[in-house]
């Protein structure tokens, strides 16, 4: 009976648990067995465990992948096929309309003032070009000193033309100047002597012509070549005839550039004395500078020496010729793109003091049969600096140098014709040494702005001083554009105080430094001044314009030489018209 109850038993229990199972699923589940016990067994009948088995979630690699292709080089044969075109005329005449043929400028002011310019081209061409150009300029002198006025008229044509890679620039001028000797060294608040007048009148005129290569290619021979000659005159019968010559030539080789210059002046001055006797005076000068630049990069290097020979023996009491050597040496590197450009110099040359080029200098200079026109030496000219540009709107420049001259021209005023209006030239040597620099800014539209500065320190080889020198000098120029119309041009200029040489006693107190023969020397204090001016523009239309300019705008009486008090408040009117 144990063998037949027990499987009956499992059958059931069996049956009762698949029941069971049955009810709790919704799948409906069955457990079917067919089982055969045989002896004695206890059998255990537990739940059943089925393993749960969920889906896991795989992390999928995202963003885009990265490809790199190789190119294969495949040679193609390609025959080109060429097909002429019909030659074209390019229209290139309608903006030569926009050009002015010239313009014509007119104004007055105070002490009695008139300015008249004219100048006139043709429209301008590839072939070549020409021009005239005329001016007129009158003014009295400070306080009515003096009835005479101050003029300067000159005219002047031009042709430029290219004759195919050559352009020949020829021209020809005439200007006439009347000088007035107002200045009294002993009291500048009186009138000068009048013993030799009052005013000296200077014809001047001249021709030159020039020859300047254009070629595109940088390894071909590019040169310039000219000529000029200038013809002073005066009231009394002097006469300077002045020549002037001068070539450069160069070319590349590699990275290297090598030219050649080289330059004669030569200068004949005819005086003629009271008793009708005629002198004269040759002067000339030659130089010959070979020159190589070499560009590696961001730096540049040119070496060279200069070759100058001073031939002019009369002028100098029978010296003769004499032999110059000047090193040049230059060399700069731009860093950052031409953001700072350090460089170093080191030059030297000849200086030719002439007639014209000295009244350009000091125009109440006197010439007599004993004046001395020696040639200026200037070595040892050695400069150390920086320039660059910071931004578009801001550049600068700041150097230090010295330099070494021998027979250096100083102006003295002399006694031995009236009370100082006329100056002579004693000659010495001086070593100048200087510090400078300038700023320009361009921070605000419509607004250039640049100031600038110099401070100097003279070696006068034993002198008193480096006489007519200032220690000093600063400016401030600005311009300014608004309304589209209006422009206002202002600049203020301080120079340092200096020591002018004059053989008039300037006070009752003032005692001689040097005594020269019957002849005095003193020491005249030239005060520092500072000198203000503005001037503002009209454009009523691209063609139409009217100017103002106020100069002195302090009223300042200085001095530029002792005995010379410049003209007060200077106010100057005008129109322009382009044509």
């Amino acid at each position: 009976m144990k063998a037949i109850t027990l499987p009956l038993l499992s059958l059931i229990a069996i049956g009762s648990v698949a029941n069971a199972q049955e009810a709790k699923t919704s799948n409906s589940d069955t457990l079917k067995m067919d089982v055969t016990f045989v002896g004695e067994r206890e059998m255990v009948v537990k739940d059943a465990l089925k393993l749960q088995s969920w889906p896991e979630l795989r992390k999928l690699e995202s963003g885009n992948k990265e490809f790199s292709y190789r190119l294969l080089a495949k040679r193609l044969n390609i025959n080109p096929v060429w097909t002429m075109i019909e030659p074209v005329r390019l229209r290139v005449d309608a903006p030569l309309s926009l050009l002015y043929r010239g313009y014509a400028r007119a104004g007055y002011g105070l002490y009695n003032t008139p300015l008249l310019e004219l100048s006139m081209t043709d429209l301008r061409s590839r072939e070549g070009t020409w021009g005239f150009q005329a001016s007129h300029f009158a003014t009295n002198a400070p306080l009515g000193l003096v009835e005479d006025r101050f003029q300067d008229s000159e005219a002047g044509v031009w042709l430029s033309r290219f004759v195919g890679k050559e352009r020949v620039d020829i021209s020809a001028n005439i200007e006439r100047d009347n000088i007035v000797y107002y200045g009294n060294a002993s009291n500048d608040t009186i009138p000068p002597d009048t013993m030799l007048g009052t005013h000296e009148r200077y014809l001047k005129f001249g021709t030159a012509i020039s020859f300047k290569s254009h070629h595109r290619d940088s390894t071909d021979l590019n040169h310039e070549i000219n000529f000029n000659w200038q013809q002073l005159r005066d009231l009394s019968n002097t006469t300077e005839n002045y020549f002037e010559g001068s070539f450069e030539m160069g070319k590349f080789v590699g990275k290297e550039r090598f030219s050649l210059a080289g330059s004669a002046n030569i200068d004949r001055l005819r005086m003629i004395s009271t008793d009708s006797d005629t002198t004269i005076v040759d002067g000339a000068v030659v130089s010959l500078t070979p020159m190589a630049t070499s560009y590696r990069g961001p730096l540049t290097v040119r070496v060279g020496a200069g070759l100058w020979i001073d031939a002019d023996s009369q002028s100098r009491n029978g010296l003769g010729s004499t032999f110059h050597f000047y090193p040049k040496v230059e060399a700069s590197i731009r860093i950052l793109k031409d953001v700072f450009v350090p460089y170093v110099r080191l030059d030297g040359g000849l200086d030719q003091n002439r007639f014209a080029s000295v009244l350009q200098q000091n125009p109440f200079y006197h010439l007599t049969l004993d004046s001395e026109l020696r040639t200026t030496s200037r070595s040892r000219d050695l400069e150390i600096g920086m320039r660059g540009t910071l931004t578009k709107a801001i550049s600068f420049q700041i150097y230090a140098s010295s330099t070494q001259f021998k027979d250096y021209m100083y102006f003295v005023n002399d006694s031995l014709y009236d009370s100082g209006a006329r100056f002579s030239v004693i000659y010495d040597t001086l070593g100048v040494k200087e510090i400078g620099g300038y700023v320009t800014l361009d921070l605000i539209k419509n607004l250039d702005l640049r100031v600038a500065g110099r401070l100097y320190t003279y070696d006068a080889n034993g002198l008193e001083s480096a006489w007519n020198l200032p220690s000093s000098k600063w400016s401030v120029n600005a311009s300014y554009t608004f309304l589209e119309k209006f422009t206002v041009d202002a600049s203020v200029q301080i120079v340092g105080s200096r020591s002018a040489l004059t053989q008039i006693k300037p006070t009752a107190e003032t005692l001689p430094f040097q005594q020269i023969g019957d002849t005095y020397y003193y020491n005249a204090e030239l005060p520092s001044y500072l000198d203000g001016n503005i001037g503002l523009e009209y454009r009523y239309n691209s063609r139409t314009s009217a100017w103002m300019k106020l100069s002195n705008l302090t009223n300042s009486s200085y001095r530029h030489w002792a005995g010379y008090p410049v003209q007060g408040f200077q106010a100057l009117f005008g129109a322009s018209y382009a044509f």
